[in-house]
């Protein structure tokens, strides 16, 4: 009877164990703003509008899951391809909806310098569970904007699946001008970089594991990465049936995403009530953090739109990211 006992016991803890690492795997703790980040967070249109751009690109094909072979060669081998040129659409004349969406546009000053001295610090839970914490901080002056965002997995989780993502987004006079993401994400390797450059309308991208570079030339427009879009999104004034439109490059794609919002709805966080209004963004690029499934944002309905709750649902339970303190110098 005792030998049936231990059997039954070593079982449950074999299928715990398992599920957590499976979720885990599914989802690679997810945030919006960062992932917010994988905030994670846009609701993209099916067909989207391309800026012309002329591209040098290598493609090596590797798996995500490992890391391709070193090198042979002494410098990246960029091979030179035209592309199907296509006459750039303004966002202004986008149809992402029948007429229901609001299109938004940079304004001629910085709207990012609010953010200044901000810090944020989230802890993530699965089913209940804690499994890891994120911070966001943003540092800078008038001109130039640092937005720095690290995930990290609970020491007990990684064990089993250890995660530590570091994201950086500068912006310089309102518009990106360098965002690089680095990813251990259980097995998963990431080393990617991406340089703005308006002035001479390219934007350079880098992926250093792929030893891959391309660049996109002829761009008419701002574009931004998946960091400063999540912050610039907290700028605009959101309404309730009033989807906002932004300009995403991420992961070597361009895309025009939609945020929708849905309701709103008082949300208790350290036994206090805050008035919030919840959107349902879907980003159809890579993002800050690899995952799956929708994503729900709770943001503050005041001019700061603090993010204040991430969920996500995953294939067993769901992650919830929790915002746990706030500073603002």
């Amino acid at each position: 009877m005792k030998l049936r006992w231990i059997t039954v016991a070593l079982l449950i803890s074999m299928v715990a164990h398992i599920s957590i690492m499976m979720a885990l795997g599914k989802i690679q703790l997810n945030l919006p703003s960062f992932d917010f980040i994988e905030t994670y967070f846009f609701q993209s249109k099916k067909e989207n509008p391309k800026p012309k751009i002329f591209s040098k690109t290598e493609q090596p094909q590797h798996s995500e899951t490992e890391k391709p072979a070193e090198s042979t060669q002494t410098e990246n081998s960029v091979t030179e391809k035209n592309t199907d040129s296509q006459e750039t659409q303004s966002l202004s004349q986008s149809t992402v909806s029948e007429n229901t969406e609001k299109v938004r546009t940079l304004p001629e000053n910085n709207p990012f310098t609010k953010f200044i001295n901000e810090t944020m610090k989230f802890d993530i839970y699965w089913m209940g569970i804690y499994v890891g914490s994120a911070t966001v901080s943003v540092k800078g002056d008038g001109n130039t904007i640092t937005i720095t965002s690290m995930v990290k997995s609970a020491s007990f989780i990684s064990n089993f699946y250890y995660v530590n993502d570091h994201a950086e987004s500068q912006i310089e006079n309102g518009k990106p001008k360098h965002f690089t993401l680095v990813q251990i994400e259980g097995k998963y390797r990431g080393n990617k970089e991406t340089i703005f450059d308006y002035e001479k309308g390219e934007i350079v991208f880098i992926n250093h594991l792929k030893n891959n570079t391309t660049y996109h030339k002829g761009i008419d427009k701002v574009f931004m990465d998946v960091l400063s879009g999540f912050f610039y999104l907290r700028t605009l004034t959101i309404n309730l049936n009033e989807p906002v439109a932004i300009d995403i490059f991420d992961s070597n794609k361009f895309t025009t995403v939609v945020v929708q919002p849905i309701k709103e709805e008082k949300i208790e966080l350290s036994d206090k009530q805050i008035d919030a209004i919840v959107i349902k963004p879907q980003l159809d690029t890579e993002g800050l953090f690899k995952r799956k499934g929708d994503i729900i944002i709770w943001l503050s309905k005041d001019n700061s739109k603090i993010p204040l709750k991430i969920e996500t649902k995953v294939p067993v339970g769901k992650v919830v990211a929790e915002l746990k303190e706030y500073k603002k110098d």
